[in-house]
């Protein structure tokens, strides 16, 4: 696959037929803003990735049920490479390889089979990563609190959303890059290499500028089974082949959680490390990270951070078909056996061989890297800047604006409100708007009939704050037959809406109006006294008769009716004397009366 194919698209993907726009996505996922919400040309809601936000977490994967997202690596590309010959390759393997083909060796007989020329262990290069850690933490390189960084996608996060992490974040290569410069710059080996990886974010950390370039290729596990399956290829077929090179130590255990920890205890047993795994778990610590950093609390000496939820053997790239114990078994067992053959007890302390021979054959400053923050839009707005969004919602009260119940995705109103003014989403994604678009006006925008009653019937309970100090606004157009009977309907519709636009500019945002039926229409005031509401009333008719939107620049007229909540009011009540106060307006010729 190549880098300009990427450019085209996220790593991780939507199929838009399978897409149903459930918003499980959204909610998985760590980061707001790279999930956005579009219309499909049925007019269908559909929720795309966004590459420029997305950090490959996977989150979304798991969490569809419609089986809608998939990703992009880089399988295919490989063995299209791979058949021409052009350049040597060789092939890397993470160690939770071992957990996902039990014919591992019979795998690497057949891709020797193909040409590959030498296959070689990534726990060896988690020896490195190890040991370069140690050492730059011995020569005072590392602060005091250090971020693990084998993990691609909390990379990514940092770089994208928590630069002021990065001066944290180890300044060691990953077993895979580690590996990858032991290859060329020890071994000397020319040609590509292919990462088999359980990791779709790995695709991310090849091409960061960062990595030199070391690796070309991630060849996931699943769609490696997938090419395997779709064309019959039998592993027993083929020689077992066993990995080229020097043995690993314990690296293999990076693949599981908390496995970093257990290689750098072997020399280092009292240092503070603490291991998380899950998005769910990462990310918000992450978080609390930087916050107890900038507040000088106590942190631990090593973060120990894997994205996917029981480590690289169930990562992003896999099936995440194999059991947790069977996985933790055979690790167990690799691991006794390497302990047993690379880790001496001496009265100087403890020997582990593959430091020793780092020590002799590497230097470790030879693995070090740095990290480029990567900027992104992703402005925060205030409540104040996300007011025309409430508006735009129909949550004109601080209840409607925390109502927060997830249906959208981002667990918040206010979390959907600033992905909706980014333009990243669309009303209809949140069910209280869709809820309260059943009681608004098609042709005015505002609350019809049964929003406004609704409306006097909650403002008007005896418990609220509102019911004593409410009042209530009746206007109709003058004469509104004779407008459509002399221009047309279409005529007398833009009059109404002229009506509903005057009502908008004069009323205040904690305020409701709607059209009551016809050319009726209703505003109510909470916490409003009969003579401000007198003079709203006012200012609006002034309002509409100044429109001249019919044809010609002639105008139309208005009347009003107001009244206020006395105690012990209902809607039936309260509405009847404001229509009885319209109706006296009209009745007497001055257009108001109360």
């Amino acid at each position: 696959m190549s880098d300009t194919h990427y450019q085209k698209k996220s790593f991780i993907y939507t199929i838009e037929e399978k897409c149903t726009g459930c918003n499980k996505c959204i909610n998985a996922c760590p980061v707001d803003c790279a999930n956005q919400v579009y219309r499909s040309y049925d007019g269908e809601l559909k929720v795309e990735v966004d590459p420029e936000y997305c950090i490959s977490c996977g989150a979304c994967i798991a969490a569809c049920d419609h089986q809608a997202r998939d990703y992009l690596d880089d399988t295919e590309q490989f063995f299209l490479d791979l058949a021409t010959g052009s350049e040597p390759m060789t092939v890397v393997a993470a160690p939770s390889a071992q957990v996902h083909f039990p014919e591992l060796k019979n795998l690497f007989g057949w891709l020797k089979s193909l040409g590959v020329a030498g296959i070689y262990d990534v726990s060896f290069g988690a020896d490195i990563a190890t040991w370069a850690y140690l050492r730059a933490r011995e020569a005072g390189r590392l602060p005091a609190s250090v971020i693990a960084q084998p993990c691609s996608s909390v990379v990514k996060y940092c770089l994208r959303y928590a630069p002021e992490l990065l001066p944290a974040l180890a300044p060691v290569h990953s077993p895979l890059i580690c590996l990858g410069l032991y290859l060329r710059r020890t071994l000397g080996i020319k040609g590509r290499i292919a990462f088999l990886s359980p990791c779709v974010a790995k695709a991310e950390e090849i091409r960061d500028k960062n990595t030199q370039g070391t690796v070309q290729y991630n060849v996931t596990y699943a769609k490696l089974k997938d090419k395997l399956e779709r064309e019959r290829i039998d592993l027993s077929a083929f020689p077992p082949v066993d990995f080229d090179g020097q043995s690993a130590g314990v690296g293999h255990v990076y693949s599981r959680p908390g496995g970093l920890s257990e290689t750098i205890r072997i020399t280092d047993p009292e240092i503070w490390i603490r291991s998380l795994d899950a998005v769910s778990n990462v990310y918000p610590y992450l978080q609390e990270y930087h916050s107890r950093r900038q507040e000088h609390k106590p942190l631990p000496e090593l973060v120990d951070v894997l994205n996917c939820r029981g480590g690289c053997n169930y990562g992003t790239g896999t099936r995440r078909d194999v059991a947790r114990d069977d996985v933790d078994y055979l690790t167990n067992q690799q691991k006794k056996q390497a302990t047993e053959e690379k880790v001496r007890y001496t009265e100087a302390g403890i020997s582990y061989a593959p430091n020793e021979y780092f020590d002799q054959h590497l230097d470790w400053q030879d693995f070090l890297r740095v990290y480029t923050p990567i900027p992104i839009k992703n402005p925060r707005f205030t409540d104040e800047d996300l007011q025309e969004v409430y508006a735009q919602l129909h949550k004109t009260t601080p209840k409607a604006q925390n109502i927060n119940c997830h249906a959208c995705g981002y667990g918040t109103c206010k979390r959907f409100a600033q992905a909706l003014k980014l333009g990243l989403n669309v009303p209809e994604s949140c069910v209280d708007y869709d809820r309260n678009q059943l009681k608004i006006d098609p042709l005015t925008k505002l609350l019809n009939h049964g929003g406004l009653t609704e409306t006097l019937d909650n403002l008007l309970n005896p418990y609220s704050k509102e019911a004593s100090s409410l009042s209530l606004i009746m206007m109709d157009v003058d004469d509104f037959k004779s407008v459509n009977d002399t221009y047309g309907h279409d005529v007398g519709d833009i009059a109404l809406i002229t009506v509903a636009d005057a009502i908008r500019q004069h009323i205040r945002p904690a305020d409701f109006a709607g059209r009551w039926g016809g050319d009726e229409y209703m505003i109510i005031l909470p916490q409003t006294g009969e003579d401000e509401a007198t003079e709203v009333a006012a200012r609006i008719r002034a309002a509409i008769a100044a429109a001249r939107v019919l044809p010609d620049g002639a105008s139309f007229t208005s009347s009003s009716g107001v009244t206020t909540a006395y105690p012990g009011d209902t809607p039936q009540k309260i509405f009847k004397r404001a229509d009885r106060a319209l109706y006296d307006s009209k009745k007497l010729k001055n257009k108001f009366h109360y």
